[in-house]
């Protein structure tokens, strides 16, 4: 094992960390409705691992692939905080929800 690899296997293991740092801080801050802060960081940390372990045993598989898988856990947890954050009032089919409440009374 080359020194390089060491080095790239240690700078990703810190950025999983820090990933996973992260979202539980942002979790526990807003209260995610779906889980725990702990379950939602070690989702990130399963998903990230997944990917690692898949880069190291299936040497040709595709990089979009593993990067899909890697970036699976952040990007579950953020449609998660999001919908804590927005989602409790009921859909309207027919406005974006960026539109406030006066712009349907200036298209009249």
């Amino acid at each position: 094992m080359s020194v390089t690899t060491v080095l790239s296997g240690g700078v990703a293991a810190a950025l999983v960390a820090v990933a996973a740092a992260l979202v539980y801080r942002d979790a526990t801050r807003v209260g995610v409705d779906l889980g725990s802060p702990l379950s939602w960081a070690a989702f990130v940390v399963v998903t990230s691992c997944v990917a690692a372990s898949t880069v190291i045993l299936v040497p040709d598989a595709p990089l979009p692939g593993v990067l899909v898988v890697a970036a699976l856990g952040p990007l579950l947890y953020l449609l998660e905080r999001d919908d804590s954050m927005h989602g409790d009032g009921p859909a309207d089919p027919t406005r974006l929800p960026s539109e406030s409440e006066r712009a349907d009374d200036s298209d009249e």
